[in-house]
């Protein structure tokens, strides 16, 4: 058919009805022709069996005998169809069962693709739908293979899936069953026996499967590894080695047949070294542990006595599980180095350095009242103590009661000790981290932004409205007011708590709680204040509303008892 002609579809074809006209463009005797629908005006290559000349009446697909006519003589045989060889497949598409949430790949191999091909992928029951997803890779020596792929298979996925190709000379099609289904047997989780430092024996139950692969989890790290590159195991036991002392891990075993996977094993911290059973039993003889003082976010503290010197001290109990022991051990060097009055010190790991008293704001709610003059003189401590550490590139960045202690054992003036470094960061490193105690924590700590020494500038002043007034500046009804109030720096001096505290007090606090982090008064200029060096209002603040704030940030039915097991990483503050 010459360019111009109009002609219709005699077969259907991808994207185009039977009987619909399109307009020829040109020929090519590989490709056909080349054409442009007049429905939609789009142009694409068409095989020449699919077309027919428009004024003609359509002819069904069926292949007429060939006539004869004799021209000079001679008799010629005439064919209406290109001959050429169908597609042809090599490999089938297959019936397939699988576990529901699993993948599942739809593949067979085609052979006589030719140049231009067309492919379609459909699933026929139990609705009829055209797929989208399917992909064909044309290979060497004319050959190719379909690949239909569907993650996370659910029942509804069930059905018939069909793929047909479409070449110059016709069109074959296969089709497959794929059933999904929820019947496969679960696995239960290993059974862990810690064999050394860096070891474990995996085991495991299973009637229903023979082949595993055996993967971990290191905590923190959210990825599972296989420990023998995806070998599978043909028995149910494993020696998983080469593992990290001191770090926790997880373990789980997947089936080979179908992928079915069991849940996480307990985690399980490996000790530091073979010999920490010995370090364990050492300390048991040293100390006798006594009542709970305060817990943290990944530990205990508790007080103990020294069996030998009957010197109470205070026990710091680190669970493994969930601070790692370089954590641990890194805050045990930062103490070893410490020289200053109001700072605990580690001696040895069983950080000796004893204490012989309670937290401050628990001592103070011991008493009935307490004076603006004792504030100042615990204040004086504190900034003293954050100075020293701000000089020797250390921020604390955790400033709360519950880091602040009373030493009794020295003097008749009781000395402040500040304690619990493992937020502590070197002032001259950018860090990020998210606040440990939203009542303290300042604007850069809620919004992440990089925190410092001024970080601990905002937390002093918040500790000392707080010992002034026994009540929050910022605490609200929720956690999104609490926040919101912190963020705009929204706090007042109300009349109800601070009539009686001198506006030098209120003017040091004012200087401190800045949102811009530059603009906060520093710890060296807060000593050299008018508050702290002059003798102002020695005004009585009853000890009542401090204990109402002690009491709501530790309630009565806070447990006592720890619920899993603890590796003794002590620090005796």
């Amino acid at each position: 058919m010459a360019p111009g002609t109009q002609a219709r579809l005699v077969c259907e074809w991808p994207e185009l009805n039977l009987g619909e006209v399109v307009t020829i463009i040109r020929y090519d005797a590989t490709q056909g022709y080349f054409v442009r629908t007049n429905s939609s005006l789009e142009e694409k290559w068409i095989p020449a069996h699919v077309l027919s000349n428009y004024n003609r009446k359509p002819w069904s697909f069926r292949f007429r005998k060939p006539s004869r006519r004799s021209i000079d003589g001679n008799t010629i045989q005439e064919s209406h169809l290109p001959e050429g060889p169908l597609p042809e497949f090599r490999d089938k598409l297959k019936d397939i069962t699988v576990q529901s949430g699993t993948k599942v790949v739809l593949k067979c191999r085609v052979k006589n693709c030719g140049q231009v091909t067309k492919q379609s992928w459909k699933k026929l029951e139990p609705n009829l739908c055209i797929l989208r997803n399917g992909r064909f890779l044309l290979g060497e020596n004319d050959e190719g293979v379909a690949m239909l792929s569907i993650d996370n298979v659910k029942s509804s996925d069930s059905g018939t899936y069909s793929f047909t190709i479409i070449n110059d000379y016709g069109s074959v099609s296969c089709s497959a069953v794929l059933t999904v289904t929820n019947n496969y047997p679960p696995l239960l989780e290993p059974k862990i026996q810690v064999i050394s430092c860096s070891s474990v024996l995996l085991e495991w139950e299973s009637d229903n499967y023979n082949q595993f692969i055996v993967e971990y989890c290191k905590l923190g790290t959210g990825e599972w590894i296989s420990p023998n590159n995806n070998h599978p195991v043909n028995s149910q036991s494993f020696t998983v080695e080469s593992l990290i002392p001191g770090e926790t891990y997880s373990f789980r075993i997947m089936a080979t047949l179908n992928k079915i996977v069991s849940l996480p094993s307990v985690a399980v911290t490996l000790p530091v070294a073979d010999n920490l059973r010995w370090q364990q039993e050492q300390f048991k003889r040293r100390y006798i542990e006594l009542e709970e003082i305060d817990r943290g976010r990944f530990s205990v503290v508790r007080l103990a006595r020294d069996r030998g010197t009957g010197m109470e001290v205070a026990l710091k109990q680190v669970t493994r599980r969930k601070q790692s022991h370089h954590i641990t051990q890194a805050e045990y060097s930062l103490l070893a180095g410490m020289q200053h009055l109001n700072i605990i010190r580690s001696l040895a790991l069983f950080d000796n350095a004893p204490v012989k008293g309670p937290h401050l704001f628990k001592y103070i709610c011991e008493k009935g009242e307490y004076t603006e003059h004792d504030v100042k003189t615990y204040t004086r401590q504190l900034m003293s103590a954050l100075q020293w550490l701000h000089q020797n590139n250390i921020a604390h960045l955790d400033v709360k009661p519950e880091n602040v202690m009373i030493d009794l054992s020295t003097t008749s003036t009781p000395i402040l000790k500040l304690v619990d470094f493992g937020d502590s960061v070197n002032t001259s490193k950018n860090v990020i981290l998210p606040p440990a105690c939203l009542e303290f924590a300042s604007p850069e700590l809620v919004l992440g932004q990089p925190v410092g020494k001024h970080t601990d500038y905002w937390a002093a002043g918040v500790f000392l409205y707080v010992l002034l007034s026994g009540v929050s500046p910022f605490l609200d009804d929720s956690m999104e007011e609490t926040t919101a109030n912190i963020l705009k720096c929204d706090y007042c001096f109300p009349d109800d708590y601070f009539h009686n505290v001198s506006n030098e007090a209120k003017e040091l606090i004012s200087k401190l709680l800045v949102l811009v982090p530059s603009q906060r008064m520093d710890l060296e200029t807060c000593l050299e204040s008018v508050w702290m060096k002059e003798g102002h209002s020695s005004s009585v603040i009853p000890s009542a509303r401090l204990k109402t704030f002690m009491q709501r940030r530790h309630p009565m039915n806070v447990p006592t008892t720890p619920t899993s097991p603890i590796y003794y990483n002590e620090h005796m503050f």
